[in-house]
This record gives C-alpha cells, sequence and structure tokens, in this order.
C-alpha cells in the first residue's frame, strides 16, 4: 500500500509541473508550446482516466476528475488554435483546476472549480457560430476582420491630467518580410505584472520592407499618466501568424518605462519571448540595430 501511495504521489507531481509548464507557456505568449504541453498531458490523463484493471492507482472518483481535467486541456488548445475569441476555458480556470490537479487524491468530482459541461457547450455553441459566419463570407472578407485589431478610443480628457497616445511606427526585424499578418500588441502592467488598462492589438502591418514591418497606428492608453503607480510599464509585443500551426506566436517584446515616456520620438531594444512582465529576465534578441519606433504623444 505504501508503495502504491509513492507511485501515485510521483505521477501526481510529474502532471502538476507538466501543468505549470504549460501555463506558464501560456501566459508568456507561446501557444505552440503550451498546446503540445497541454495536448500531451491531457492524453496521459485521459489514459489513466479510462483504465480498467484490477491493479488501477486511482479511483473511479478520482478517475472522473482526471477526465474533467482532461477535457479542460482540450478546450483551453482550442482556446488558443483561435485567437481572439473565447473557447470555454480562460487561463484563469486552469489555475484553479491546477490546485484540483496537485490534490486529486483528497477532491470530490462535485466540488470541482470549473463547470466542464457548460464549457464544453460554450465551445460547440460558438464553433457553430463561427461555421455559419465563414459560411456567410468570403476569405478576404475574412481577412478584413483580422487585420481590424482592436485599438481603443482616445479616453474623455480630465482637467489637470495627462493622457498618453503611442504612435507605433515600426519595428527592425532581420526577415521582416517573411511574416504572415504581423500586429503588435499593447499592454500596461505594474510592477508585478498585473494588466493595469486593456489590452490592445493593432490593426495586420500594412506594409513589410527588408528589416522593416511599418504600422503607423495610433494606441491610446486608457488611463493618464498621472493615475498609474510606480514602476508600471508599457509593454510591445510583435506577434504573428503561423499557419502549419494555425497559432498566434510573439517573436519578440519591448517595454517603455516612466522615465522614457516623453513627448516625440522613442527607439526600444528588442528582447527575445518569453514576454517577462515582471523585466526580472530579460535578453536582447539580435546585437543589430534593429528596434522598435515609436513616437509618444501628450493629450493635456
Amino acid at each position: 500500500m505504501a508503495l502504491q501511495d509513492e507511485e501515485q504521489s510521483q505521477i501526481i507531481t510529474a502532471w502538476h509541473k507538466a501543468f505549470e509548464q504549460c501555463t506558464d507557456y501560456d501566459l508568456w505568449g507561446q501557444p505552440i508550446e503550451a498546446i503540445d504541453g497541454y495536448q500531451r498531458l491531457s492524453k496521459q490523463l485521459h489514459n489513466f482516466a479510462n483504465r480498467q484493471t484490477d491493479g488501477d492507482l486511482f479511483s473511479d472518483e478520482q478517475k472522473k476528475i482526471l477526465d474533467k481535467i482532461a477535457i479542460c486541456l482540450d478546450l483551453r488548445c482550442k482556446a488558443l488554435q483561435a485567437p481572439g475569441t473565447v473557447e470555454g476555458i480562460l487561463l484563469d480556470d486552469l489555475k484553479r483546476i491546477g490546485k484540483t490537479l496537485q490534490s486529486v487524491l483528497n477532491q470530490r468530482c462535485r466540488d470541482f472549480p470549473v463547470d466542464v459541461a457548460a464549457a464544453q457547450l460554450q465551445a460547440q455553441t460558438l464553433n457553430q457560430i463561427r461555421s455559419s459566419q465563414s459560411n456567410d463570407v468570403n476569405g478576404d472578407d475574412r481577412q478584413v476582420v483580422r487585420a481590424r485589431g482592436s485599438l481603443l478610443p482616445k479616453p474623455l480628457p480630465l482637467a489637470g491630467m495627462t493622457l498618453i497616445t503611442v504612435r507605433v511606427e515600426r519595428i527592425g526585424l532581420k526577415d521582416a518580410t517573411q511574416y504572415i499578418d504581423p500586429f503588435i500588441s499593447i499592454s500596461v502592467k505594474d510592477s508585478a505584472g498585473t494588466d493595469l488598462t486593456t489590452s490592445q492589438d493593432t490593426p495586420v502591418a500594412a506594409h513589410k520592407e527588408e528589416q522593416y514591418v511599418k504600422f503607423s497606428d495610433d494606441v491610446h492608453i486608457q488611463k493618464s499618466l498621472d493615475s498609474l503607480p510606480m514602476g508600471f510599464a508599457i509593454f510591445f509585443e510583435f506577434k504573428h501568424f503561423k499557419p502549419k500551426k494555425k497559432v498566434v506566436s510573439t517573436k519578440c517584446w519591448a517595454f517603455m518605462e516612466k522615465d522614457e515616456i516623453k513627448e516625440g520620438p522613442v527607439v526600444l531594444e528588442l528582447y527575445k519571448k518569453p514576454t517577462d512582465y515582471k523585466r526580472k529576465s530579460i535578453k536582447l534578441l539580435t546585437v543589430k540595430p534593429l528596434y522598435l519606433h515609436l513616437k509618444v504623444l501628450f493629450n493635456n
């Protein structure tokens, strides 16, 4: 019995370690790695959940929980493969599920932290809607929808407060012309990496030439400079579509801290993924003179 308990503990520890690695990739904007890990872990959980032998390590109740976790991982993969949509399982849901996996031996199926049936129904409904919409529009129309981005309007001015507009002009990359549907995601985060405003995406870049992807898009930061806390930063993540994997991937990123926010041109260094919102482990993408070029505008 003690040997069985030890084997259970080792397996659960390995699963939870793999689970945390996947959610880290997910958080860092590395969908390809996250999907690969989620799929491998889901397969393992499904296999254990469906075993019917005398020497099973897990009870029927525990198997039901493992099966639910596997279903949630599958749904999260679908969400990552269709960026910009909600497929029923969010990253925040998975964080709660991770605690259940870690303590699966002491859990009850009825206490599972996510309504799996509702998540499956939501995913199925959205897929049906998306399928219907795809039948109603041609390829050119779908391209237009993808290209729009999610930029927000300028917030209402407040007396004595400075609003920031960041014009994303261009980004220097050695293989700039090779990227499919490139865009930049802009987010504002505090020193702990927590969102302070809604993330925004530029439209897909209109022009690519040799070493530059060109944008010329105005991004209106949704909080005034005066209201943002000490230690905040504005992050810029260059992303592009990978048709073989059918996912959006982050190539590199940059950030701008408060002391760099001054009216006029700004040039930022580019860093290797994954994006480190806490700014504790950053590595240059290249030693070549290739940068993100911005222009900061104040609206008093």
